[in-house]
């Protein structure tokens, strides 16, 4: 039978080790990273990717290629056979780049690795340079190491810390970049259309919106604007290799954050982007008066979102909602002070790792919530009495558009019908 109480409490957790599952089997189970460097890497325009691995890795990834980004990639599959795990496979990976940039003529080739080459300590980072003499193209090797980590995010940061190894030293620079914003039409949001309004150009956007020649010419930027915590490690590279500095601006919710965010952008690019918020900042305040009213004293199970799950959790109990159970990947730097924030308030939510639902299935009577934001079967938690939201839609928004799209909702959802207690609504209405 599951239980309560083998999880630690907010209060307990003091590293990342101190976050326990409800089980040892964990059901559906977070994706590996050659996810991450494959959802990462299809974005980059005219780079085939090289799986090198066992079979079920390499097809994996050849069938999300197919399913998930309607074919668009360019993905080849090096199926290790019992030789080349023994002997080694350097040579045929080799071989198979030779082959790739004689029939599609790519602009770069990025190698993945799996866990078993990497297991047995096959190390494909030289073959960069034992093509230099033939191949006059970048080629990037991004190591997956699923036994070390627990999701798919390590292999988006690593796939994306691989591509400085392309950009060039820059003079006279100028403008910005768009560093981890990883869904299409940034054009349309908030933050782009605001540094557009005061002229500042846009170099690159990466990985959603570039090729090569736009990464090889990164360095031109005289700033990096972090939108998501994937890119860090490739700004802080770009920073130590071309002194480019940058801002982490993610997916924020907080009024004052979002503001200190654009201060620093004004202050850096010498541009005055506060007057252009005032009617955003009126709506949030507008908005954020009317959820708490609306949320007040209602309990809440955060589960699976494009989001940080403390800095929202923080955010949802700022508007009234109380934290009951909390679903995390890992505790990352970035968590402290909004789980220190979640504290001080009061609240001692269980917090658990993500992707492990079956066996919550069995505790949410007991857990005695109200609302389940997140990914789950919408027919079980209303058969449950929980009120789903997810927030998927949202997760392209930077800026005060992404408070202001989860407050709407949660307003629209509970002004359908306040005297109903089950229910499902999807972030997209």
């Amino acid at each position: 039978m599951y239980s309560l109480d083998i999880l630690n409490k907010l209060d307990d957790i003091k590293e990342d080790k101190d976050i326990k599952s409800l089980s040892h089997a964990i059901f559906p189970g977070t994706h590996c990273p050659l996810f991450g460097v494959a959802l990462t890497a299809s974005y980059i325009k005219n780079m085939p990717l090289v799986i090198v691995g066992t079979s079920e890795c390499t097809y994996y990834t050849k069938n999300f290629a197919y399913h998930r980004q309607k074919g668009k990639d360019s993905v080849y599959s090096i199926a290790l056979k019992e030789k080349e795990v023994v002997f080694g496979a350097q040579k045929i990976v080799e071989n198979a780049i030779k082959q790739i940039i004689e029939i599609e003529n790519p602009d770069a080739v990025m190698i993945v690795t799996t866990c078993v080459p990497e297991l047995i300590g096959e190390d494909y980072s030289s073959i960069k340079y034992s093509l230099e003499d033939v191949v006059d193209i970048p080629i990037f090797v991004v190591n997956t190491e699923h036994f070390k980590c627990n999701s798919h995010i390590p292999g988006m940061s690593r796939a994306l810390k691989s591509l400085s190894s392309a950009m060039k030293k820059c003079e006279n620079q100028s403008g910005v970049n768009i560093l981890g914003h990883r869904q299409d039409d940034v054009e349309n949001t908030e933050l782009i259309k605001l540094l557009k309004n005061h002229n500042v150009n846009i170099n690159t956007v990466i990985p959603s919106k570039c090729d090569i020649k736009s990464i090889n010419n990164a360095p031109k930027s005289k700033l990096n604007i972090v939108t998501d915590m994937i890119a860090l490690d490739l700004a802080k590279e770009m920073q130590k290799k071309f002194d480019i500095d940058y801002v982490y601006f993610d997916k924020h919710m907080n009024k004052k954050t979002i503001l200190k965010n654009y201060e620093k952008l004004g202050k850096v690019l010498e541009i005055d982007l506060i007057s252009d918020l005032q009617e955003e900042i009126k709506i949030y305040d507008e908005l954020f008066e009317k959820c708490s009213n609306l949320l007040n004293n209602k309990k809440l199970i955060y589960g699976n979102t494009p989001m940080m799950a403390f800095e929202t959790v923080d955010f949802l109990s700022d508007l009234g909602l109380e934290p009951l159970f909390v679903q995390v990947r890992e505790l990352y730097d970035q968590d402290i002070k909004y789980k220190e924030n979640i504290s001080k308030k009061g609240f001692n939510p269980y917090i658990s790792r993500i992707a492990n639902i079956a066996p919550l299935r069995h505790l949410y009577d007991e857990i005695g919530a109200n609302i389940y934001i997140g990914h789950e079967n919408p027919m079980l938690l209303k058969q449950k009495g929980l009120t789903q939201i997810t927030l998927d839609s949202h997760a392209q928004k930077i800026g005060y558009e992404l408070p202001i799209g989860i407050m709407k909702d949660l307003i629209k959802l509970f002004e359908i019908d306040k005297e109903k207690i089950g229910g499902m609504m999807h972030a997209s209405l």
